[in-house]
This record gives structure tokens, sequence and C-alpha cells, in this order.
């Protein structure tokens, strides 16, 4: 009688006499998560993105007056160098934080590219070449993009080495880029003409150049597309309330349907933008300017119709404020 009384008190202060485990159950998670927010001209930080959800705090927020940032687009992020590369849409430049995981509120970027000579236009995305040092900003403002030299010390009120702009490249407006290095090629997102375009030879292209390959029309289900990414062979598309997911990117051309639409209530998807795929398990973060969200999906290479999503992160305490841009870091136990 003694030992199922002193049992039972044990149980309720969360002991035990025998047979307990000593496995941790709760998983805190790990690596850091960057959203970049246009609306409140800001860069959020979250720790332990692997397992966050809910209406959390960020543990840092880069803002404020010595930032220099005014209304960040698509943002470029390298986890080996912890280097952040930063389209400044209201400031017509691109900011360069290095070392941005170990940063403070109001840093100053390390360096940026501002003034007429640069040719910026209401920048909305860059993407970064560093087999050829060059880096490449996608213009919102005069729909074109402009290339830049020697990306890993430019600064100031540089030209750009090559642009590529005019009536024959087909496009009527610019929402995202993407470089897809290994073959050299560069995607452009068109939001007015509800198209993709395709250029071979990204690292030589230069001038009035028509694209190799126009992704445009009904069965394309292509509707005011925002944001790209590359997962092997797999090009992901970001539009109005749906991700689609063409397969077989080197030959798609013409009139083509996606090979999977991600759309419908469950999913929450309301305007997203920039994707990133989790390096070390097969998770698709996507940040939601419409939904105010970065939403988490599961099995992106198959996935399909309408699923929920596996997490989500919302809520007023995440600061979030049309959230643009999006990175991720795995590279360390964070």
């Amino acid at each position: 009688m003694l030992r199922t009384w002193i049992s039972a008190l044990l149980v309720c202060a969360g002991l035990c006499l025998t047979g307990c485990s000593t496995e941790e159950t709760t998983d805190e998670g790990t690596g850091i998560l960057l959203v970049a927010n246009r609306g409140a001209s800001s860069i959020a930080q979250f720790k332990r993105a692997s397992s966050a959800e809910g209406a959390i705090l960020p543990q840092t927020t880069i803002r404020g007056a010595n930032t220099r940032l005014s209304q960040p687009g698509q943002i470029s992020y390298d986890a080996t160098t912890k280097k952040l590369i930063v389209p400044n849409g209201g400031d017509n430049s691109v900011l360069f934080f290095d070392d941005v995981l170990n940063q403070s509120e109001g840093v100053p970027p390390t360096r940026f590219l501002t003034g007429l000579g640069t040719q910026l236009n209401r920048p909305v995305g860059v993407q970064l070449d560093s087999a050829h040092d060059q880096l490449y900003v996608a213009n919102g403002g005069s729909n074109n993009i402009v290339v830049f030299g020697n990306a890993s010390t430019i600064e100031g009120g540089t030209a750009p080495v090559r642009t590529l702009s005019g009536s024959s490249t087909r496009i009527s407006g610019i929402s995202a880029m993407v470089l897809d290095s290994n073959n050299d090629r560069l995607w452009v997102a068109d939001p007015v003409a509800n198209a993709l375009l395709v250029f071979n030879n990204a690292s030589t292209l230069n001038g009035n150049v028509p694209p190799n390959r126009y992704i445009l029309g009904t069965n394309t289900k292509l509707t005011s597309p925002q944001s790209l990414l590359f997962i092997n062979s797999q090009l992901f598309v970001a539009c109005t309330s749906s991700i689609l997911r063409f397969d077989q990117s080197d030959s798609i051309d013409g009139n083509i349907a996606p090979t999977a639409t991600i759309e419908g209530t469950a999913t929450l998807l309301s305007r997203p933008q920039q994707m990133v795929l989790r390096p070390d398990k097969d998770e698709l973060f996507v940040v939601d300017s419409g939904a105010s969200a970065v939403l988490v999906y599961e099995n992106p290479a198959t996935i399909n119709g309408g699923p929920s999503p596996l997490r989500r992160i919302q809520g007023a305490q995440t600061g979030f404020s049309d959230p643009a841009g999006l990175a991720l870091d795995f590279s360390a136990n964070q």
C-alpha cells in the first residue's frame, strides 16, 4: 500500500520509480530562416527553422535607417559565406551584408550599389553567378536585367557590364528570375504577359536579344508568376494562389501544361513569393505576401492537388509585412 501511494505521488510530480525513458521527446529544431519584409523594410531572422511554426517572435530583425533597407525583394543568400544580397526596390539599390547571421538590428550594409550609373530601377530580384563572379539584377521599374562584374567586391555607382533589354527580349514585365548555372541559362517570370522566358548562354547575353523559348498560353496555367525555383530538372513557379511544377524543364516550350498544380483553400496559398528547398530534407518553404506567412510543404518533387502545409509561421508576433524574400541556412546546428 505504501509503495502504491508513493508511486502515485511521484507520477503526479512527473516522475516514476522504474522504466522511465531518458529519450528526448521534443525537437527544438535546427537551422536559420531569413525573411525579407517589403512592407516593414526589414530582414527577420528565425532560429530552429526545421520545427518553427505559429506566431513566433524573430530572434533578430535587421531594420532602421542605418541598414538602408527599403522595400526589400527576393533575396540571395550563400550559406557557405553567410553573405546576404538584397534588392532594395524602394531605394533603387542593392545591399550586401556579410556575416548576416551575427548582425544586430541597426547594422549598416557591408557595401552597396546605388546611383544613376548602376541603371538600377526598382530591383525586385538578384542572382549570383559565383563561377563568373557576376551579379544579375532584375529591374521591375524598367523591365530589364542588368549584370555586374566583380560581384564579390563591387560597390558604389559602378555601371553594369551587360544589359538584357529591348523589345526583342519580349519582357513586358518582370517579377523574378532564376539562373540555371549548370546549363548557363536564364529564366525570367513575366507577370504582365503571364509567361516564362528562357535565354541560353546567360553568361554572355547582352543587348536586345530574343528568348530561345517562351512558355505562354492557357494550358500553362500561368497567372501573374512571381517567383521561380529549380530543384534538379523540375521548375517551380509561384503564381496567384498556386504553385505550378513543370518537369523536364530543359525542353518545355510553348503552350504546355504543368506537371502538377498546388492550389486550393487547404494550401493557404494567397500570393506566394520566394520559394526555397530545405537542403537536408524534402521540404519546400514558401513565403506568402498575401497570407503574411511562411508555409512549409512535404515532398515537393511529387506534390499535387490541394494539400495542407506541414507547418506555417504566421501571426502578429512574426512582424511579417508584405514578406517577399526567403532564405534558409542548415549548414550548422543553429
